[in-house]
């Protein structure tokens, strides 16, 4: 057994050994704070990372505020995705908890300073969108009598309510789903709920400038189309393997200049520049009507930018759900990870494609983890013909779309 499995299976067991003494104490302090049990009027949600699953949390943020209307509801989330909370309307305050839940970021000293914060703010409710037993455990040690979350391979010993997680990949669901069972494990009624970013008036007027002005060109008027080249970035990890090949992007972007007589946006990070120019570099197009825009906005302008667009076409990857979250219509395209766990929510959405033709028929990239992979050739199964004809299905026509 390799050292990584043999430290998991070790982490297990010792999490199931805890579950006999948390159960004990659970129903003490049930019977000791019902009032708080059952009306809660403090609620935190914590989840430090990343922007994608961030964004995946918000149909719970919509269903909990719908179920309590009066109630504080506080987000705890990392300093890289904290801006995910800052930016829906269901949200009253976000804490900031650094680099707390990131594995190998963070020092015990720094969990339990966070645990002391928590247990300043006396909340009545606790939601934990972690599987982690550091992260589970948290709640408790800042004295928060009701704790619900996910209970993974016993990670869940420490928390009120544990609900029954997935361990394999034949029991896959999304993770929008996974983070409503929260919801449904206290009775909540769910409605349809949607992934939702909202960006402030200043980040949209800075998106406008933006696009009149990129590059020094002047904005022509017609279909915007966003690409995303990119991605596959958080802390703690690399997916590089996530990212369709280059050469697809080019083809797509002579085909979306040529036939709707579009204009498009390469997106991304500052750590996308260089792929964006390299995409760039092998077209052959008139000024103005591909832009690399990659590194030249904030989270929230790039929302905004999305918010202009007919279509966003991209990797899995956190710009693919805000693009989801702003409501424009979007193609994802995938190769490690399933759609079925992370394709644009909800998944029967009509203005949403996910195209996958994984070889195998199954992830490479489960649980956070990513499988030996020898040939990893599922990004190149997916041809530019495949791509090209839910292009047509969502803008069957130039006249379709435009700036908004």
């Amino acid at each position: 057994m390799h050292g990584a499995a043999l430290r998991q299976h070790v982490v297990s067991l010792l999490c199931y050994m805890l579950r006999f003494p948390f159960a004990c104490f659970n129903l003490v302090e049930r019977w000791l704070r019902g009032s708080a049990w059952r009306e809660p009027r403090r609620i935190v949600l914590i989840k430090p990372c990343c922007l994608g699953d961030l964004l995946m949390t918000t149909p719970l943020l919509e269903v909990l505020r719908a179920a309590y209307p009066q109630a504080q509801i506080t987000y705890v989330a990392g300093s890289w995705s904290k801006v995910v909370p800052e930016h829906h309307p269901a949200v009253d305050v976000v804490l900031d908890c650094g680099t707390v839940g990131i594995p190998g970021r963070y020092r015990l000293a720094d969990y339990l300073r966070f645990a002391r914060l928590l247990r300043q703010q006396r909340f009545d409710l606790a939601l934990v969108l972690d599987r982690s037993p550091m992260l589970t455990l948290l709640p408790w040690l800042a004295g928060i009598p009701r704790r619900v979350g996910p209970d993974s391979l016993g990670r869940g010993f420490s928390l009120t309510d544990r609900v029954p997680a997935p361990v394999s990949p034949a029991a896959l669901r999304h993770q929008a789903e996974l983070y409503l069972d929260l919801a449904r494990a206290l009775g909540l009624p769910l409605g349809r709920p949607h992934m939702r970013f909202v960006p402030t008036n200043e980040e949209r007027h800075k998106a406008q400038t933006l696009l009149a002005s990129a590059d020094g060109q002047e904005a022509e008027p017609g279909l915007l189309v966003a690409l995303l080249p990119g991605g596959g970035s958080n802390p703690g990890m690399t997916l590089t393997a996530k990212r369709w090949p280059v050469e697809g992007y080019r083809e797509l972007i002579r085909r979306l200049l040529a036939e709707l007589e579009a204009r498009v946006l390469l997106v991304g990070g500052p750590e996308d520049r260089a792929l964006n120019d390299e995409v760039m570099a092998g077209l052959s197009s008139p000024a103005g009507r591909v832009l690399n825009l990659a590194g030249k906005t904030s989270f929230g302008e790039l929302a905004a930018i999305f918010e202009r667009c007919a279509l966003f076409i991209g990797n899995d990857s956190s710009p693919m759900h805000l693009a989801t979250a702003v409501g424009i219509p979007v193609i994802a395209l995938f190769g490690p990870t399933s759609p079925q766990e992370y394709g644009p929510y909800p998944l029967d959405e009509p203005h949403h494609v996910a195209l996958w033709q994984h070889p195998r028929g199954e992830p490479c990239f489960f649980l956070g983890r990513m499988r030996a992979c020898p040939e990893c050739t599922c990004m190149q199964a997916l041809s530019v013909e495949t791509v090209w004809r839910a292009v047509r299905q969502l803008l069957p026509s130039p006249e379709r779309g435009g700036i908004r």
